[in-house]
C-alpha cells in the first residue's frame, strides 16, 4: 500500500467482503437466529447492504420456529439463497397440525438443494407423523449430507415412544454423510445410505428395547463410520435384564475406520455388548459414561464376559459415573480390569474416582488383583462427580501410589500429569505424606495436581 493511501469498504474487493461477512453467520442456538449479527452490520450503509444481497451464501442457512415471523423470513431467505446449497433448520414444538401442510411445500420446493437438515418437532398424533415421513420419504436428497432429527414429546419418553417413532432413510443414492437421531429409530430400507455413513448419533431413552437387533443391524450396515456416539437420554428403567452369559447373539460389528466412540448412559448390558462385538482396528478416542442407578438394570459380572480383541489403538479414554454410590456398586473394580483389557494401550485415562478405590487393593469379598494396566499411561485424571470426595480421599491417594510404585517397579516411564483431589477432612499429616511420596513418582512436581474436594 502506498503511503497515504486510505482502505475503507469500498475499496475491499467484493469477494473479500463477502467473506468477512460469512464469519456473523455464528452457529447458532434456538435463542439466537444465525443473522442476529449480519443483519445489523449489513444496515450500516448502502454499500455493504448491496454486497450481502448479492451473496447468495450468506443467505443459505433456512431457520424456522414458532414465531410466525420466522416463516416469512425464511422465505425471503430462499429468494435471497439463488442455486446455493441449504442448511436447513426447523425447531416447530406448538400447533403442528397447522404448519405442517406449509413446512412440507417449502422442503418439497427446496429439496435438491437441502445440504443440511435439522428438525426438533412435536407430533400430536400417529397420522401426522405418517403423512410427514411419507412425504420427505419422496423427496429428491441429492445434496443431503447430514440429518439431524429430535421428536419432541411433552409426556415421559418410553421405549414404545421410540419404537412408534421410526423414521425412513433416503431410498435412492444420497451423500448422507452425517445422521444423529433423538428419541427416535431407524426403518431398515434396502439402501446404500447406511453404508456410506461417516457419523451416526444415537440417542434414545432405551436402546435395548429400540427394537434391539434392529439397533445392531444398523450398526452392522454402517460400515464406513468414523465416528459413533449411543447415548441414553431421559432413561428410567431397563424391561430387560441379562446376566453376562444371557447376552443376545448380534452379528460382529465390523469398522475398520472408526476412530470415535461414545457410550453416554446406556445400560451395562448394551455396553458390554457392544464392546465385545466390535472390531475397530483404528480406533483411537472413547467415551463412556455410567448411568444413575436404572430399574431392572444389572450390575455386570465383568469378568465373566466373552472374550473379545483388544482394542490395542486407543490412545483416550474417557470414563464417567453417575450413579449415586458408585464406591459401593457389585463387581465396581472389575469394571475397571475389564476396561484394561479392552484398552490396554491408552495414554490418556480419566477415570471416576469411586470407581478407582480397591481396584489394586486386597479386599476380603474379593480376589487379590494382581495387575499394573496402561503400561503407556501419560495422563490421568480422577473425576469427582458433583466435587464430592465419598469419604475416601485417603484411599484415593492410597490407590494411586500402589499403582505409581507398580509402574516404578515395571520400568514404565513416569506419568506427565495427574489429576487427583482431597478434602479439607482428611488428617493434613496423611494426606500430606502421601502426596509428597505421589509427587516423587511424577516427571516433576510441576505435573502433580490436587484438587479439594467436598467430603
Amino acid at each position: 500500500m502506498e503511503d497515504g493511501q486510505k482502505t475503507t469498504i469500498l475499496t475491499i474487493p467484493p469477494e473479500v467482503t463477502v467473506n468477512i461477512l460469512e464469519h456473523l453467520l455464528a452457529d447458532h442456538t434456538p435463542s439466537k437466529s444465525p443473522y442476529a449479527d449480519l443483519l445489523p452490520v449489513t444496515q450500516t450503509s448502502t454499500h455493504l447492504r448491496h454486497t450481502a444481497l448479492s451473496a447468495p451464501a450468506l443467505w443459505s442457512k433456512i431457520e424456522i420456529n414458532d414465531k410466525p415471523a420466522s416463516f416469512n423470513f425464511a422465505k425471503l431467505c430462499l429468494s435471497r439463497s439463488g442455486n446455493h446449497k441449504l442448511d436447513i433448520s426447523i425447531r416447530v414444538l406448538k400447533k403442528m397440525e397447522a404448519k405442517i401442510k406449509g413446512l412440507l411445500a417449502l422442503l418439497q420446493y427446496v429439496s435438491t438443494r437441502i445440504r443440511s437438515l435439522s428438525m426438533k418437532l412435536s407430533f400430536t398424533g400417529v397420522g401426522q407423523w405418517e403423512v410427514w415421513w411419507d412425504s420427505l420419504e419422496a423427496l429428491d436428497y441429492r445434496a443431503l449430507e447430514t440429518l439431524n432429527f429430535e421428536v419432541w414429546h411433552r409426556e415421559v419418553v418410553t421405549a414404545d415412544t421410540i419404537a412408534v417413532n421410526a423414521i425412513p432413510l433416503p431410498t435412492q443414492n444420497s451423500p448422507l454423510r452425517s445422521l444423529s437421531l433423538v428419541h427416535a429409530s431407524l426403518q431398515l430400507p434396502d439402501s446404500p445410505v447406511l453404508s456410506n455413513l461417516a457419523i451416526l448419533k444415537l440417542s434414545s431413552a432405551s436402546f435395548w428395547d429400540w427394537p434391539y437387533f434392529d439397533l445392531f443391524e444398523v450398526l452392522r450396515n454402517s460400515t464406513a463410520l468414523e465416528e459413533l456416539e449411543l447415548r441414553g437420554v431421559g432413561l428410567k428403567e431397563c424391561r430387560r435384564s441379562y446376566s453376562a452369559s444371557q447376552l443376545p447373539a448380534v452379528p460382529r460389528l465390523e469398522h475398520p475406520n472408526l476412530r470415535r466412540l461414545s457410550l453416554i448412559a446406556v445400560e451395562n448390558n448394551m455396553l458390554a455388548r457392544v464392546l465385545t462385538s466390535l472390531t475397530a482396528p483404528n480406533l483411537e478416542v472413547v467415551s463412556l459414561e455410567i448411568p444413575e442407578e436404572l430399574q431392572n438394570d444389572v450390575e455386570l459380572v465383568w469378568d465373566d464376559l466373552p472374550q473379545a480383541a483388544p482394542f490395542s489403538t486407543v490412545r483416550s479414554l474417557f470414563v464417567t459415573d453417575r450413579s449415586s454410590q458408585p464406591s459401593e456398586s457389585p463387581h465396581k473394580d472389575q469394571y475397571v480390569h475389564f476396561l484394561a483389557k479392552m484398552f490396554p494401550g491408552v495414554e490418556e485415562l480419566e477415570l471416576p474416582a469411586a470407581r478407582w478405590r480397591g481396584v489394586f487393593m486386597t479386599r476380603a469379598e474379593h480376589v487379590k488383583i494382581a495387575i499394573t494396566p496402561w503400561k503407556d499411561l501419560r495422563s490421568l485424571v480422577l473425576n469427582y462427580p458433583d466435587g464430592l470426595c465419598v469419604g475416601w480421599c485417603l484411599e484415593f491417594l492410597s490407590e494411586t501410589l500402589r499403582f505409581l510404585e507398580a509402574r516404578k517397579r515395571q520400568d514404565s516411564p513416569p506419568l506427565e500429569w495427574l489429576h487427583l483431589g482431597a478434602c479439607s477432612n482428611c488428617p493434613s499429616e496423611v494426606k500430606d505424606l502421601l502426596s509428597s511420596k505421589i509427587q516423587k513418582l511424577m516427571r516433576s512436581k510441576d505435573d502433580l495436581q490436587v484438587i479439594e474436594v467436598s467430603h
